[in-house]
């Protein structure tokens, strides 16, 4: 047992007070005159013996008041919680979450700011000998190299505010890991979070009794949020002058609903759309708007919402590239299909090439987004395989049977003439090609037709079938792009579908879903990596990624993938916003970057959900700390203070005091 205020024992001493008494018994003796000597006889006869001990008990009560008192005042504590602040060995680690959560508001100031001025006082009131390190989700490197008190207190003041959520696990290893760098053998961890529930992930936990935890749990007054959940495209391909609708969700985390909050679609920083929408209390609800761009090329655009206090998640960033062109080639050991000639070559949507099979150029295929792989290509398994990786990078793939037996099909041919008897209209790559069909719609006829091998790819689904209950048209799913497989070729001696009305929407469709799509938009401290298919621009010189305010600036790693590049970040961007990719002054690309909205989620543990957290699995608590003891200068006096070591001393006092009484008065 060890003691707060230690000072406090002398008072100790105080116990001669009783002990002088009983030795000297300072009472005044009193003579008692009797009339009648009689009376002495009714006067009961004390044993000295019982004397001596009722007044030895009463003065052992006395003592046992006098020193439960001062040891209630001098505030005893179990030393094994105390902290390790005073030990050279031990690394002192402030955990500050600087995520989007905290910057909600806690009484007058953000929880960010509360962290901040409570773990200054924290460290100012720790031993100047002691090192520090200071963490925080933005994992800067700086600040992760063990510091004395000046320095942890300028990192503290100069820390960033916003950054991506990080998971507990995530944050013990870390620590782990740098005082095994360091040298430490014990570590000191304060944590001062609002500790949403998604951040305590424990998964691959190993827990050390080397490490202390405190717990400070920061609580905001407004834990309820409307906020954009995601937002897409109900087609994915965006063109010139055609009608395009954005789609987006909107998530209600409070008790009451909502009606009429209005949603803002900007492109280009110019108001495009605008609807309102209605969303139930806990739930969620979708509103779609409609937009037409005029021009090709990137465009920025935004969707915003109105929700105070809790702004952070009310606008979702996206980037809307128009393909002023779709490339498309077809290989072929001789002159082409006819019918894709006519549909392709003769439009300026498209730039359509033959090619033969032997003499591809993989730069120019990287660019691509349709393959037309003709019945007479003779594809070998090589070829093939540039094909499939085409199409797992995004593409898409067109396969018109051989002949003979070859890569995808068997060499089972029939030359009954069938009709298509069923279409999947409700699969989506039907959805904006039909609105009904017609019982006695004019469907294609099939004079001969090959046996499309299914087991080829893990995900095929056949689209339209025969009335023998075979497969006319087949969708496989291949990484990001899909392989198309039809069963007969378009020649007259097969069928009559490039005749049909089926035969251009479908092609169409099919061009229209292929290529690596630039993406829509990416999401902070989840996204690391940035595909290009441009290779052409990272020839030389390098690559740098800046905000387009023009504030911020970072050189990635550029690497060099499947005919495309691979631009990795190896560290957090500042914030959601846009991001252009440069070669010099030269735009390669515009991104688009969001927070992420698992951080949108006002759903956060307790003091008693924490501690019950962190001790199951196995970690050294020392204490999960009350809104009140947060702030307090000295934590060391606060744990102390929690201890019900001198409430028990304080019992000890007031019932040594009864007994005595009870003494004294009852005993005769």
């Amino acid at each position: 047992m060890s003691f707060l205020y230690p000072n406090m024992l002398w008072w100790l001493f105080a116990l001669a007070i009783p002990i002088i008494i009983h030795l000297f018994n300072f009472r005044r003796h009193k003579i008692v005159y009797f009339s009648n000597t009689a009376t002495l006889k009714t006067i009961e006869q004390e044993n000295a013996k019982t004397k001596k001990l009722k007044y030895i008990i009463a003065l052992i009560m006395r003592m046992l008041f006098i020193v439960g008192l001062v040891f209630a005042f001098a505030y005893p504590y179990n030393p094994e919680q105390k902290l390790k602040t005073d030990d050279a060995d031990n690394l002192v680690a402030v955990y500050v979450d600087n995520s989007m959560s905290m910057h909600s508001q806690s009484s007058e100031i953000s929880l960010i700011e509360d962290a901040r001025s409570s773990a200054r006082a924290l460290v100012s009131n720790i031993s100047p000998s002691q090192r520090f390190v200071l963490l925080t989700n933005s994992r800067q490197l700086d600040n992760e190299y063990p510091m004395n008190q000046d320095e942890m207190l300028m990192s503290i003041d100069a820390m960033q505010t916003e950054a991506s959520p990080l998971t507990f696990n995530n944050l013990y290893e870390n620590l782990q890991m740098i005082m095994k760098r360091n040298g430490f053998k014990s570590a000191s961890l304060f944590m001062y979070s609002d500790f949403q529930e998604n951040m305590m992930n424990m998964d691959g936990i190993v827990a050390d009794s080397a490490i202390q935890i405190v717990a400070m749990p920061l609580k905001s007054d407004y834990q309820q949020n409307i906020y954009i959940d995601t937002v897409w495209l109900s087609s994915p391909i965006l063109q010139k002058e055609l009608a395009n609708e954005i789609n987006v969700r909107v998530v209600n985390e409070s008790g009451k609903e909502i009606k009429g909050l209005p949603v803002n679609f900007e492109i280009d920083g110019k108001s495009v759309a605008f609807n309102t929408i209605d969303v139930p209390s806990n739930s969620k609800n979708e509103v779609a708007m409609q937009f037409v761009l005029n021009e090709p090329g990137e465009k920025t655009a935004a969707v915003s919402i109105n929700d105070y206090p809790i702004t952070f998640d009310d606008t979702y960033n996206l980037v809307m590239s128009v393909r002023p062109i779709i490339k498309i080639v077809e290989l072929s050991a001789s002159t082409g299909d006819l019918a894709i000639q006519a549909l392709f070559g003769n439009d300026s949507l498209f730039d359509f090439h033959i090619m033969n099979p032997y003499r591809i150029d993989q730069q120019y295929l990287s660019d691509c987004q349709m393959v037309i792989v003709d019945g007479d290509a003779n594809v070998n398994e090589t070829m093939w395989q540039t094909i499939t990786d085409f199409a797992n990078d995004g593409g898409s793939v067109v396969v018109f049977p051989p002949e003979s037996s070859e890569s995808s099909y068997n060499s089972e041919f029939s030359n009954d003439t069938l009709s298509i008897s069923t279409i999947s209209s409700h699969h989506e790559f039907f959805s904006d090609i039909f609105v009904n069909i017609p019982d006695n719609a004019d469907l294609p006829k099939v004079y001969k037709h090959a046996q499309i091998d299914k087991k080829q790819f893990s995900n095929t689904l056949t689209l339209i079938s025969l009335q023998n209950a075979t497969s006319f048209f087949t969708l496989s799913k291949i990484g990001s792009g899909n392989v198309y497989s039809f069963a007969s070729q378009l020649g007259k001696e097969w069928t009559n579908f490039a005749d049909n009305s089926l035969f251009v929407p479908i092609m169409f469709k099919i061009a229209m879903l292929g290529g690596q799509m630039s993406r829509l938009s990416y999401t902070l401290g989840v996204d690391k990596d940035i595909t290009i298919n441009d290779l052409t621009a990272f020839s030389e010189g390098d690559v740098r990624i800046r905000d387009v305010q023009g504030n911020f600036e970072m050189i990635p790693m550029v690497e060099m993938r499947n005919n495309r590049a691979l631009i990795r970040l190896y560290d957090e961007l500042p914030g959601a916003g846009f991001y252009t990719i440069n070669k010099g002054d030269d735009v390669i690309e515009t991104t688009a970057w969001n927070d992420n909205r698992k951080e949108s989620k006002m759903k956060f543990l307790d003091r008693e959900e924490v501690d019950k957290i962190l001790k199951d699995n196995g970690l050294n608590v020392l204490a999960v700390m009350k809104a009140d003891e947060i702030h307090s200068n000295d934590v060391m006096e606060m744990m102390v203070r929690r201890s019900m070591m001198w409430k028990w001393f304080i019992i000890l006092s007031l019932i040594s005091l009864l007994i005595e009484i009870l003494v004294l008065r009852f005993w005769k």
